[in-house]
């Protein structure tokens, strides 16, 4: 079961590696807001077309929410990459229609109206030091959402809105430089914030990494 986690993770961290290529190593904006700061698409659109969906992109109207009627018909869409295979009876679609989404990103990496660089986390604590998303098992946010992010920080499995694995005991997390590991829920707390944030200057211990 664990190598179909890493599977879709991986995959994702490939499509915003590859939006990254095209955007001078910009990120996708966490999520996008209207003149009265009213949200409007998440990070997940961004990457519709480097996950082989440019044709449904082209269909949604930007100017106006992810939600709002004239965009329903394409977030009402499952889209099998942004569920866990580990979920096989979780939930698609919310009680509005609206495709689900079991992974979220890191808020620290992906903040409101602002894209972050990935030499901004390199030369901070490093790519392979910064978790960059990770798989979810509650309050499970619309892909389309333009507040579908959490902070790792906060802890695995410790709230309703943290990361956190199906079986409740860690959270298969991937980095910033596309490997993608498990975490126990009991690490450090300390150094799971180390890990959550790119500000830098902080003591990571010795990590070993799992690809």
């Amino acid at each position: 079961m664990r190598a179909n986690h890493r599977g879709n993770l991986r995959m994702l961290g490939m499509a915003l590696e590859l939006y990254s290529d095209v955007s001078n190593q910009h990120l996708p904006i966490g999520g996008t807001t209207d003149q009265q700061n009213q949200p409007l698409h998440g990070w997940m659109t961004s990457l519709l077309p480097y996950i082989n969906e440019s044709a449904m992109a082209r269909e949604i109207d930007d100017s106006r929410p992810w939600n709002a009627p004239e965009n329903k018909k394409i977030f009402s869409i499952v889209i099998p990459l942004f569920l866990n295979p580990h979920l096989p009876n979780g939930p698609k679609k919310n009680t509005e229609g609206y495709g689900l989404s079991h992974f979220s990103a890191n808020s620290h990496l992906f903040p409101v109206d602002q894209s972050i660089r990935a030499e901004t986390i390199q030369t901070a604590d490093g790519l392979s030091n910064t978790i960059m998303i990770g798989e979810i098992n509650s309050r499970f946010p619309a892909w389309g959402s333009a507040t579908n992010v959490r902070d790792p920080a906060r802890g695995l499995n410790g709230c309703p809105d943290c990361f956190g694995s199906p079986d409740k005991k860690g959270a298969f997390l991937l980095f910033a430089d596309g490997h993608v590991r498990f975490i126990d829920q009991n690490i450090d707390p300390g150094v799971l914030k180390a890990l959550s944030t790119p500000a830098g200057g902080e003591p990571i211990p010795k990590w070993d990494h799992e690809h």
